[in-house]
Parts: structure tokens; sequence; C-alpha cells
């Protein structure tokens, strides 16, 4: 049987929205909501918050997900990619005779990931397990028609191209800030988390797909959540 672990990054030290992993979202800590879309979809062996921050452990605590370990202080700051923290995370579950096939890295303010989003990420991960699974969003605007501003100026990602029609381009995406999949044994041989890597794409709804980054991210995302209610 394949274990999975689910690692769920929430360090205390958030500069552009103070806190953002325990706002509260819709009534809740933000991180509540992405801990119950993980356990309400039954495949984790182990949910765990990667944390340095004793009020997001107690947040988490009170989810019913108590960090077994904190995230050691010098891969807590914003300068550590998530991948050496997943590693970090790993080698201690080692060290505690857990071993696991598939890692999910889960982020904290993914408030509209549900359950069926993870199951149906992972199975694409576990049917190939060829490249780690990322999910996306199509931003909607083909990547020869993107701009780039220069010296002022904007400027076109393929100029040879900007004017042919839409439908003949290619289509661009954007990282959705919600999940990724991954080899839990590739991880633990990582030895440089930076280092880019060939995703296989999972394309999640747009309306998923909020990366929260800043205080407007965190507005639209409110907006769109106040929207749904009253559907």
């Amino acid at each position: 049987m394949t274990r999975r672990i689910a690692i769920i990054p929430a360090r205390g030290g958030s500069k552009r929205i103070p806190r953002k992993n325990i706002r509260p979202f819709a009534g809740q800590p933000a991180l509540t909501h992405i801990l119950t879309a993980a356990a309400d979809s039954g495949l984790f062996d182990v949910i765990h918050v990667s944390t340095d921050d004793p009020e997001i452990a107690e947040v988490a605590a009170g989810a019913g997900y108590r960090p077994d370990f904190r995230r050691d202080a010098a891969i807590a700051d914003d300068h550590t990619p998530i991948r050496t923290v997943m590693s970090w995370t790993l080698h201690e579950y080692e060290k505690r005779g857990q071993h696991f096939e598939t890692a999910a890295l889960l982020y904290a303010t993914a408030v509209f990931v549900e359950p069926q989003d993870i199951a149906r990420g992972i199975a694409d991960y576990e049917a190939h397990r060829t490249h780690p699974v990322l999910a996306v969003a199509e931003i909607g605007t083909p990547f020869e028609k993107l701009f780039i501003e220069a010296d002022g100026i904007l400027q076109t990602a393929d100029a040879a191209r900007f004017g042919a029609r839409t439908q003949d381009l290619t289509p661009a995406y954007q990282d959705a800030g919600a999940f990724g999949i991954f080899s839990a044994p590739t991880l633990l041989a990582d030895d440089d988390g930076g280092a880019p890597l060939h995703f296989r794409p999972f394309i999640l709804d747009r309306l998923k797909a909020i990366d929260i980054d800043t205080e407007e991210d965190w507005a639209f995302a409110e907006r769109l959540h106040a929207a749904r209610t009253m559907t």
C-alpha cells in the first residue's frame, strides 16, 4: 500500500500579509480549510503542518493535527525553498521510522481547494510517477500575447506571433498556489531545493486558483467566497 504524507508549510513570519496562515477566513483560521480538505480526501497516513510558530501549531492542534515536531528556525525564513522544507520534514519522519512514497505539498492559504482536487492530483501523479505534479491555472492570455516591461515600455513575449489568432497560440499557465505532488524518495535525495523541476500540469479551476500573497489577493478571495455563498 502506498504511504502518503501531506505537508502544509505555515511559518509564522509572513510579511506581506502578517499571520496570514491563521488569519480568519470565512469564520475560521485560513489554515483549517486545507486541513479539512486533506483530511476529507482520506488519502493521507500523516498530515503535517510544518511551522516554527507556537500559535500556528496550536491552531493545527485544535483542528486535530498537532505537528509531530516544529520546523527548524534555520529553514523558517522567506528565502528557503519549499522543497528544502519538504525534504527536511521527510528526513525528520525517517528518523522516527516513518517512510512515505508520495508527498503532497498543500499550501496553507489554498482556501478553495476541495478534497476531490487533491484526490485527482494524487491519482494523476501515481498513474505516471515520471514527474511531480503541479496545480496550475490557465491565465486566459496566450504566451505570445503576454507583455513584459522594459525601460518603461511594454514588450511582447513573442513579437513575431503577436498578431496571430488567439486559438493558434500557446496557452499560458500560472502556479495556482494550491498544491504539488512529489515522490517522497526523490525529495529525500534532493540536495538543491531551488533547482527547477519539470512538472506535469494539473489544471485547476481558475476560481479555485487564488494564490493569496497580498492584501489585494485576500480581499479578492473574500469577495469570491461571499459570491459563492450567495449562490
